[in-house]
């Protein structure tokens, strides 16, 4: 299960760096996307059902990281696609539609808090309730439960951890555009690309982050990322989930910053000899 997540999940990270997520192109590559990741949808559900978990604990890494990751990609290029199509062409304006996405984005996350803050804090005393098919009750943790046909493949709550993903990665697209410039306030300077790793970038982020260095430690991990991405011309997706797998890493789950810090300390000694 897991050599085959993986190699799945490998193949759409290759795919969706190939797309172009810039002015005009945002709309077709959405649709190519959602094209893309239903199919891949369909393959993790046929894989999914012809082999048996091998315990409560397989399942519950499937539907509370795995699945959420893939549908939630499929989610947020399906609003995104919905956003985009009905932007205003006026840049003014579009600063305020966007604005008005990102208050409706926080009404949809405040409606399921409790359940979000359970899963963004890493508990586990639920995971048997919420991430294990033929649940019945209904948890008082959330507003709403997700019904959903094909219970095989379903657990209700990994729907709201789809969500959550692509809330996530809509908030941090959403930023971006709001405080892109116009072609006429673009300042001259040579364009700078990252070239390292995703997970390079996202240790680097995370770093400045839990340190506070950015606005007294007030600046936001979503915030943080758009200025990364929009200063170094890289999407990087999917960032909460990087962190997690950091965090599950079996060597150094910071061999980037590791490696940043022995080479600044060779620099220096160099430089004092």
């Amino acid at each position: 299960m897991e050599k085959f997540f993986n190699a799945l999940l490998q193949d759409i990270d290759r795919h969706t760096a190939t797309i172009n997520m810039e002015g005009e192109n945002i709309i077709p590559s959405c649709r190519e996307m959602m094209t893309y990741l239903k199919k891949k949808m369909s393959e993790l559900k046929t894989f999914t059902l012809s082999h048996e978990f091998k315990d409560d604990a397989e399942e519950i890494l499937f539907f509370k990281y795995r699945k959420p990751q893939l549908f939630g990609r499929l989610l947020y290029f399906y609003k995104l696609y919905q956003i985009e199509s009905n932007r205003p062409p006026c840049h003014a304006f579009a600063t305020g539609y966007y604005q008005c996405e990102v208050e409706k984005l926080k009404l949809l996350f405040e409606r399921n808090l409790s359940f979000f803050q359970y899963y963004r804090s890493g508990a586990t005393y639920r995971d048997s309730f919420y991430f294990r098919r033929g649940q019945t009750e209904i948890s008082p943790e959330t507003d709403t439960f997700l019904f959903e046909p094909e219970a095989e493949f379903a657990t209700g709550y990994d729907l709201l951890v789809a969500r959550l993903v692509s809330f996530e990665l809509l908030s941090a697209f959403l930023t971006k555009r709001m405080h892109e410039p116009t072609e006429e306030s673009l300042p001259t300077y040579k364009k700078l690309y990252w070239t390292d790793k995703k997970a390079a970038a996202v240790e680097l982020i995370y770093g400045i982050y839990v340190t506070g260095s950015v606005d007294n430690g007030k600046a936001d991990i979503i915030d943080l990322v758009a200025v990364f991405e929009r200063l170094f011309h890289i999407h990087l997706g999917d960032v909460y989930h990087m962190f997690i797998a950091m965090r599950n890493r079996k060597n150094s789950r910071t061999a980037y910053l590791d490696q940043m810090i022995e080479k600044l300390l060779k620099r220096m000694d160099e430089t004092d000899n």
